[in-house]
């Protein structure tokens, strides 16, 4: 009784735990057969549970209930027990192409076992004994043998994936249900037919309270002996119950075991997805840093041409850069610039870069390339990795050579006018993407802007010319034109006196003239010196600054002191500066016209505010001063005021009759000027 309990305990955890299995789901081959193999072990320990109550002398009652019972669960075990073996030896990995004979060679030996027992089922005998016998020989038997061979061919599949742990337990589970087969399927109560006869029996019954098979021996034909209950308890000591718990153990651990593969799969799994995450995660982070770093070249590129535009470099060079480093920046084997003549009728090569040289196209060079001219009308950005109407784009590099495979194009547009091309070109078949189109357009409005910067400049230049000119003119005319008409009225003056005969009223006439003429000639020395000094800066700002306050006091005999209280360079702009020696120069020279003064300092310093900086000047006098006015007479003083407007600044005078007058001019230095400019172009 213990050891059909134990046995029964032992398939019905088989098939708990399989059944438990199966509700935690799982996505290998072998979740697929859980349900036969739960079904097995449940319907295997229901089986050994009735042996447990037959054996125990159940009331009578109960007893035929019992049996019957049997009758139903011993082939319904066997049945589900082949049902399972069949499926995992079938569809866990593919059977090899030999197995397809398999059918065939068995069909003989098969066939005549099914005759063999229907005719046992007829002959006079209990029929509970050839039910046991036959369905262990064709149920149990070849149902073990495939599950076995199944675990076995599944271990492999898992030592071929580095699985040892769980090859290891399917190596025990194929041990298990192949002892199984020997046990279960082979050994079967004794019975007049081979494989299960020991002796000739001429008469075998059960008894209807033990269970046990009772039986007369014809002790005159003697077979040898074969596999049966009494076979083994004569070799082995114990009856086959005690073999068969013990291969229920075996199973159902190494079976347990065994369904470890789902954990550990999902373990692995678990860790494929975590692997796969954190690959995903440094790709990404990869991708961030290349496309930070991007990013940072590019800035980079933007803020260079901003400083060239800012040093008012030529602006061919600056197109040239510009191209040179967009084909760099967007991995490509060419990039050109092309432009409308002036009668907006034909492109001309302005500039481009090869890879191998970069250079701006001085004489004219009309480049009427059908797909830049389709560009130039249609308004629209255009790429493409495959060329033209099915042709390859010969002659959209210059000069002629291999012809490109993906090229991309934009229009560039000075105030929704078109004023040329830009394009780069791939002489291999990598093609291009809208972000590389984006960036394209972006490099395309930094050639417009260094197209309208070169053309302000052009401008400014041209308005500077235009207003020196006029000071000049205005200079000669309070100056020179006054002093030469003065002298022309004293000469005739002078001839005048002479023919008098007026010697002291001569002499003084010829004082006066020669005051006015040191004057005149101070004025020319002055203007000539500020000429020298804003047109041509050669040692810098500063050190023209020092050198025009030299001169100035040797030519007007003032003691002048400077004093450069910044470090560095003063980070004005261009224009910024002129206007700066301008307003330096006409504060001079009113101090040496108006102010009678024996000493005049000029200061330069930097003060800083938050997030930007300004250069202040400060020019200041001893002499007589004045009394400020809101008069529009003081032409000097208002143009000093506008020359500080025209560049963002501002400029204050103070002044007091006795007690000198200072002049103090503040301008912007280039850094907030930049940055918000920067800030515009990374906008755009």
């Amino acid at each position: 009784m213990l050891i059909y309990f134990f046995n029964g305990l032992s398939f019905g955890g088989l098939g708990l735990a399989a059944y438990l299995q199966i509700r935690q789901g799982g996505k290998l081959p072998l979740s697929k057969q859980l349900p036969w193999l739960a079904a097995f072990g449940f319907a295997c320990g229901a089986t050994s549970w009735i042996d447990m109550f037959l054996a125990s002398g159940s009331e009578e009652n109960y007893l035929q209930l019992l049996k019957n019972l049997r009758l139903i669960t011993q082939p319904l075990s066997g049945l589900l027990l082949l049902r399972f073996g069949w499926g995992i030896l079938k569809g866990l990995t593919p059977l090899p192409p030999w197995t397809i004979f398999i059918p065939g060679v068995l069909i003989m030996p098969i066939s005549f076992a099914v005759a063999y027992a229907a005719t046992t089922f007829v002959t006079p005998s209990p029929i509970d004994i050839p039910i046991d016998i036959w369905s262990r020989y064709l149920l149990y038997l070849p149902g073990s043998i495939m599950a076995g061979i199944g675990f076995y061919r599944q271990r492999n599949v898992q030592r071929r994936r580095g699985h040892y742990d769980v090859s290891n337990l399917m190596l025990g589970s194929a041990i298990g249900f192949l002892f199984e087969a020997f046990v279960m399927g082979l050994i079967v109560p004794a019975a007049p037919h081979a494989p299960a006869s020991y002796y000739n029996y001429d008469r075998v019954v059960i008894n209807p309270f033990s269970g046990e098979l009772e039986m007369s021996i014809d002790v005159n034909s003697i077979l040898p002996p074969w596999l049966d209950y009494e076979y083994v308890l004569s070799v082995t000591g114990l009856p086959i119950q005690f073999w068969r718990m013990i291969s229920s153990f075996a199973v159902t651990f190494f079976i347990v075991r065994g369904l470890g593969v789902f954990e550990a799969t999902r373990r692995r799994e678990l860790k494929a997805l975590q692997d796969e995450r954190d690959r995903a995660r440094m790709k990404a982070f990869e991708a961030q840093i290349a496309a930070r770093q991007e990013a940072e070249r590019w800035t980079d590129f933007l803020v260079a041409i901003n400083q060239r535009l800012t040093k008012l470099e030529e602006v061919d060079q600056i197109l040239l850069y510009i191209c040179e480093n967009a084909r760099k920046l967007l991995r490509s084997e060419f990039a050109g610039l092309a432009v409308l003549d002036r009668d907006s009728s034909n492109l001309q090569l302005k500039c481009f870069s090869n890879g191998t040289e970069s250079e701006l196209v001085t004489v004219p060079l009309k480049f009427n390339n059908p797909l830049l001219q389709e560009i130039l009308k249609s308004r629209q950005s255009y790429w493409t990795n495959e060329g033209v109407d099915g042709e390859p784009l010969k002659d959209i590099c210059y000069p002629p050579g291999i012809p490109a495979q993906a090229v991309a194009v934009v229009r560039l547009d000075f105030d929704t006018h078109p004023v040329g091309v830009l394009w780069i070109a791939r002489f291999d078949n990598r093609p291009y993407t809208e972000t590389d189109l984006v960036w394209l357009e972006c490099v395309a409005d930094q050639v417009v802007i260094a197209i309208q910067h070169g053309l302000m400049t052009s401008q400014l230049q041209s308005l500077s010319i235009t207003e020196e000119r006029t000071r000049i003119a205005r200079e000669m005319h309070d100056g020179l034109a006054q002093v030469l008409g003065y002298l022309n009225v004293q000469v005739q003056a002078l001839e005048a006196l002479l023919n008098q005969d007026k010697p002291a009223e001569l002499r003084s006439e010829l004082a006066q003239m020669r005051e006015a003429v040191r004057l005149a000639h101070a004025d020319i020395r002055e203007n000539i010196l500020s000429l020298r000094t804003t047109l041509a800066p050669e040692g810098g700002l500063t050190a023209a600054v020092g050198d025009y306050l030299d001169e100035f006091g040797i030519q007007t005999g003032i003691d002048t002191r400077f004093e450069n209280r910044v470090s560095g360079e003063l980070d004005l702009s261009s224009i910024a500066e002129v206007q700066l020696v301008c307003i330096m120069q006409e504060a001079l020279a009113n101090v040496r016209k108006h102010a009678r003064a024996s000493r005049v300092d000029v200061l330069l310093e930097r003060e800083n505010l938050g997030d930007h900086s300004c250069i202040i000047l400060q020019v200041r006098d001893d002499g007589v001063g004045f009394v400020q006015r809101d008069t529009k007479r003081r032409f000097g003083l208002q143009t000093m005021r506008e020359r500080a407007q025209s560049v963002q600044g501002s400029l204050r005078i103070t002044s007091a009759p006795g007690a000198g007058t200072t002049v103090i001019c503040k301008l912007p230095c280039l850094q907030a000027e930049n940055s918000k400019r920067y800030s515009r172009v990374i906008t755009a």
